[in-house]
């Protein structure tokens, strides 16, 4: 599975690197920039995003727009990750199109079983 995870915060990059290394099932492109992050998606060849909703623009939730609106990702599964997490905000994410929305701080020990969960159910 091939993934591209989007946060702006360095420190959180280096954490899921560090949670996903030797997930041979998981092949990880991680970027700090909504800026970067848009060329990988119109690369075309990841199976799921992991996008931080709120970072200089594009956000996440543009982000998140670029990848419906793009034929060759719409159907991918995209899960959120946000700080400002409650059943509101959830739902008005899964309602633009994410997949599911994962809160900060999350459990990077379980990161890996989440994205495999997100992608089969995705």
């Amino acid at each position: 599975m091939k993934v591209l995870f989007v946060d702006n915060e360095t420190d959180i990059v280096t954490l899921v690197e560090l949670a996903l290394d030797g997930e041979d099932d998981i092949e990880l492109t991680a970027v700090t920039s909504g800026e970067a992050a848009m060329g990988e998606i119109a690369s075309g060849r990841y199976d799921m995003f992991v996008f931080d909703l709120m970072m200089p623009p594009p956000d996440g939730r543009q982000l998140l727009r670029a990848v419906r609106s793009d034929p060759a990702n719409a159907d991918k599964p995209v899960l959120m990750c946000t700080a400002k997490s409650d059943a509101v905000a959830n739902e008005d994410l899964r309602e633009a199109g994410a997949t599911e929305v994962l809160s900060k701080p999350f459990d990077p020990l379980s990161l890996a079983e989440v994205l495999r969960g997100v992608h089969a159910n995705g």
